[in-house]
């Protein structure tokens, strides 16, 4: 196993361990320890800069064009029932509810393909 395998398990496995700590434990100077987990960080952004943009579903653009829809609809309904003091009660369990929908809709839209 090479000295920069070794120091990037060791920080992998330790990750509140100081730059000593781990050139202590790995037998190598700070600075080689400063390197190896430069070059570690850069690798890590360089993959995430590199990923391809995900192109949406079919699924996921239909939940998006609901999700925009749903949100103008509360915006026509909060006018609507503002003009009417009456219906203000209704108007709250209504946003209520639509924000409920609005929320599982977009988890399901950040956290899964459809």
């Amino acid at each position: 196993m090479t000295k920069a395998k070794q120091i990037r398990e060791f920080a992998n496995n330790n990750a509140s361990a100081t730059p000593q700590e781990i050139a202590d434990a790995c037998k190598v100077t700070r600075i080689y320890v400063y390197q190896v987990l430069h070059k570690m960080k850069n690798k890590k952004v360089k993959a995430i800069k590199s990923m391809k943009p995900v192109v949406p579903t079919q699924g996921q653009d239909v939940l998006r064009k609901e999700i925009k829809r749903l949100n103008e609809d509360l915006d026509g309904w909060r006018e609507l029932y503002l003009s009417s003091a009456e219906a203000l009660t209704q108007y709250e369990q209504d946003v209520v509810g639509y924000r409920a929908v609005i929320s599982y809709l977009q988890g399901k839209l950040d956290g899964a393909t459809v």
